[in-house]
């Protein structure tokens, strides 16, 4: 049997008498060649330039061409968000009728919108099996792998960087991570196994339907994981827990939700103006004041024809349980069907939240309003018109349309902000403007419900695509670049560029880090599903049809005796071993993400060493995963010995890279040892809200006014700040103002605790503030997470040991009324008294004993301290706050 080199080598194509220049093979970038499907154009004078100067002007085009597709891509994305945003009413099990989405969010997530940040990569996948008349192609598949490792491995690397030190950003649909990373490395496990261990070098029909198969699977795992029916399975896996499944039954500050969920209204030919009333229900404390946002949306009425799009505020003064806003439907002579629109309720703040059992849920509270037909009845051929294809809808359309081609001409989208361009604004629009006159000549997301847009820039998108195919194999043809290193390289940067910079705009802005990491782990997947499984079963398929034709058995003469009747042939060697590669590198990045969630508590931002150390590690296995494919390329005769000392060697020299770079960053940064606590984590672990008197703001006392500067302050108020002075009078913000030298936060910071509490045990009866109670709160939520478990319990018990020391020969301190508005006006002391065989096995425990031995003023304000003199003295805490204590 011939070895896989020989097998895969083909018969002799080099130019014999007789032969033309197609026939004998000739590269499609010389004259003579095949070429592509659009590029070259065909012009002779074009074969004869310099290859450097043909391979700078391709790579040129490529970088055009890749910004006309991230052009068009925003226009298909916003099409997908017109489809997916449609909702529609659903019977609830107790009968009650709720409105929801058309588009299940996991599904749309893992369909729609996965396909339209892989379009470029899937299109390309199957241009390239089309452009070799069903032959294998290692352009599209190798793009597919080099643009999941860059989306993997750089562009979260990237999202992890961009989060300020000391921030986190948690994953918070975690089942979705899970099943979404767990079939990514599946994919590419499979995708290994039939390249090299099912039928080597062979792809069949069933292997190719498999791999396209496993989509639906993905989704319909990741849709019953979303309906909650395997949250028994999760909670045993530990990954969710029962507080995570449990249903909010009260909130102390109540809930926001509409008089009604349903407002039945008569149009009229002069319009009129809906006062809608929202509530604010089942209030068990305060009422202080709250907000949320307000917005109408479309469902079946067009909006500027049957109702006025309006947006704003809802604002709830304190002691306000009723507000309203209003909504205005313009005049018609003819309603001839019943028409909807909503009005939702959003982002409320304060404390409050959306009532579950409300339609809408907890997320968001919705009335459905009804307009009524008037003005005559009409035909059933014109109801079914309106339902089908509102005349109205088509106004709106095209008076869309009109805009969004007008916007095309100006700079920056308006004639207003072209007066103000600048010339950086001047060069863009004129670089970009094919693109722009492109989009604007795209049917409008109003048109169909978005569906016409969707199509007609997947079109656009696959247009693109073609030509990127073809300059992509020019650009390696001219400077004798293998097609799968043009692929994991240059192509497959270029079509993940775009995400990258989505998804860094995603991490600093939004609260999670889903749409910068699930959306990157479900991309993958779909990208092997969609991209590889729909090329491969269309091959298969076809050479399953057409047999082994005659330029079948020529092109591939060592297959025929063990495939008469033809097979799909995959070149199997480079890109299962790149496919092999990264996914070791996935199971590394995978678990980097998961051990960051475990030790700094979310997947990006965190400490800035942990931070420097994680993106290093990314960004390395982004180049090793490219090291080793480009080595595999440039020795094709490496065994499989080879191969794996390659690894070896690879893994190795990354090891190193990092240790060393751990190291200089370490003395860089300098030396922090985890019983150091720092001021931002601590002002982080708290996370108070807002309304609640403590670590976000104090008000001064009714008597600030009079005394001014003057008033006496605790240091607690220095804290982030040179001085007392220099803080604002009357309304004290506490967010310490970083960057700003303080003396005292800098040498309290350099201190072990165990150091301070010995330093300060000879003090005796002092004023114990709640913002002493409230850092050592903090200060010990801090060290749970940090400290190893029995590191902590270790210096738990010498606290402990050295304050029944300190009581033993002083008198317990007290709490006296200083001139500052934030002491208490009790003695507790009696409640202070520690009891010595009493272990601290919770946080607040260990709170109540540290604050009873050590009566420290330390620097921080949080709101745990009050609940910290809650403990010891409820009736004191509760008359200083004036009764609101929840």
């Amino acid at each position: 049997r011939p070895t896989q080199p020989e097998a895969l080598r083909g018969p002799d194509l080099r130019h014999r008498p007789g032969m033309s220049s197609i026939d004998a093979g000739a590269p499609m970038c010389r004259q003579g060649g095949a070429g592509g499907m659009i590029f070259p154009l065909g012009f002779d004078a074009e074969f004869s330039w310099p290859d450097a100067v043909r391979g700078f002007i391709y790579a040129v085009a490529m970088v055009y061409w890749f910004l006309g597709v991230a052009i068009i891509a925003d226009m298909f994305m916003a099409a997908i968000e017109t489809v997916t945003s449609r909702r529609r009413k659903s019977v609830r099990p107790g009968g009650r009728v709720a409105t929801v989405r058309v588009w299940n969010e996991t599904v749309a997530t893992l369909t729609l919108m996965a396909l339209g940040s892989s379009a470029p990569e899937i299109f390309l996948s199957v241009i390239d099996i089309v452009k070799k008349d069903f032959h294998f192609g290692a352009l599209g598949p190798s793009t597919i792998v080099g643009s999941a490792a860059f989306n993997l491995l750089v562009i979260i690397a990237v999202c992890i960087w961009v989060i300020p030190a000391g921030e986190t950003r948690v994953i918070k649909n975690l089942p979705a991570f899970y099943i979404t990373a767990a079939f990514s490395i599946a994919a590419y496990v499979w995708m290994a196994i039939i390249l090299q261990v099912s039928s080597p070098d062979i792809v069949e029909l069933w292997e190719a339907a498999m791999t396209f198969l496993m989509l639906p699977i993905l989704v319909g795992v990741s849709y019953k994981t979303d309906l909650g029916d395997a949250d028994a399975l999760l909670r045993r896996l530990h990954v969710i827990s029962e507080e995570v499944c449990k249903e909010t039954v009260a909130n102390p500050h109540g809930f926001v939700s509409f008089s009604c969920e349903r407002l039945d209204v008569t149009g009229t030919e002069a319009g009129l103006t809906i006062d809608v009333v929202v509530l604010r229900r089942k209030v068990l404390s305060a009422l202080s004041p709250i907000s949320c946002l307000y917005r109408t949306e479309a469902v079946t009425a067009v909006p500027g024809y049957d109702f006025e799009e309006a947006e704003g505020v809802v604002d709830f003064a304190e002691g306000e349980t009723e507000t309203t806003l209003s909504v205005t439907i313009p005049g018609k002579a003819r309603r001839p069907v019943d028409l909807e629109f909503l009005v939702v309720l959003q982002d409320v703040e304060g404390g409050a939240a959306f009532d579950p059992e409300d339609d809408g849920g907890e997320d968001e509270a919705i009335l459905t309003v009804t307009i009524g037909r008037h003005g005559g009845d009409a035909g059933g051929a014109t109801r079914l018109l309106h339902r089908v294809c509102s005349p109205d809808g088509l106004r709106l359309a095209w008076s869309d349309w009109r805009d969004q081609m007008a916007s095309t001409i100006f700079v920056n989208g308006s004639l207003e902000e072209q007066r103000e361009a600048g010339a950086a604004d001047w060069a863009m629009h004129v670089f970009a403007l094919p693109w722009k006159v492109t989009i604007g000549m795209m049917p409008p997301t109003s048109l169909a419900g978005g569906w016409a847009c969707f199509f007609a820039s997947l079109l656009g998108i696959a247009v693109l695509t073609t030509c990127i195919s073809d300059l992509a194999e020019l650009f390696g043809c001219v400077l004798g670049i293998p097609d799968i290193v043009t692929a994991v390289t240059f192509v497959a940067l270029g079509t993940s560029m775009p995400d990258l910079f989505a998804s860094k705009c995603a991490a600093a802005k939004d609260e999670w880090a889903d749409a910068s990491i699930v959306n990157v782990t479900g991309s993958n997947s779909v990208n092997v599903f969609l991209g590889i499984g729909v090329p491969w079963t269309i091959s298969a398929i076809y050479w399953t049809i057409v047999g082994a034709t005659d330029e079948w058995k020529a092109k591939y003469p060592n297959f025929i005796d063990g495939h008469p009747e033809g097979a799909f042939i995959v070149r199997s060697g480079d890109l299962a071993f790149s496919v092999i590669v990264f996914t070791l590198c996935s199971v590394v990045a995978l678990a980097v993400i998961h051990i960051r969630r475990v030790k700094f508590g979310g997947e990006l931002g965190g400490p800035y060493l942990a931070k420097a150390m994680s993106f290093v590690v990314m960004a390395s296995l982004w180049v090793f995963y490219i090291a080793l494919s480009v080595w595999k390329v440039s020795n094709q005769s490496s065994t499989l010995g080879d191969q794996a000392f390659a690894i070896f060697i690879g893994v190795c020299i990354l090891e190193n890279v990092m240790l060393v770079v751990g190291v200089g960053l370490y003395f860089l940064k300098g030396r922090k040892s985890p019983e150091h606590v720092q001021l931002k984590d601590l002002e982080a672990a708290a996370q108070v809200p807002s309304d609640i008197v403590g670590l976000s703001a104090v008000r001064s006392p009714p008597h600030a006014a009079e005394v001014g500067a003057a008033l006496p302050r605790p240091p607690t108020f220095t804290a982030g700040y040179a001085s007392a002075s220099s803080m604002p009078p009357g309304f004290r913000q506490t967010t310490p103002k970083w960057g700003v030298p303080s003396p005292y936060v800098e040498t309290f910071y350099g201190m072990r605790l165990q150091d301070r509490v010995s330093d300060i045990m000879a003090a005796q009866g002092q004023v114990i503030s709640l913002s002493t109670a409230g850092w050592v709160c903090v200060a010990v939520k801090r060290w749970r997470s940090t400290l190893h478990r029995s590191r902590f319990r270790s210096a738990s018990d010498r606290l402990q040991v050295a304050g029944q020391a300190a009581f033993s020969e002083q008198a317990p301190p007290t709490i006296t009324r200083e001139p500052s508005f934030h002491s208490i006006n009790d003695a507790v002391s009696p409640a202070l008294t520690p009891r010595p065989c009493q272990a601290a096995t919770s946080v607040a425990g260990r709170v109540a004993n540290i604050v009873g031995t050590s009566a420290v003023e330390w620097a921080a304000m949080s709101a745990a301290g009050l609940a910290a003199v809650q403990l010891v003295d409820p009736e004191g805490a509760a008359s200083f706050l004036g009764g609101r204590v929840s």
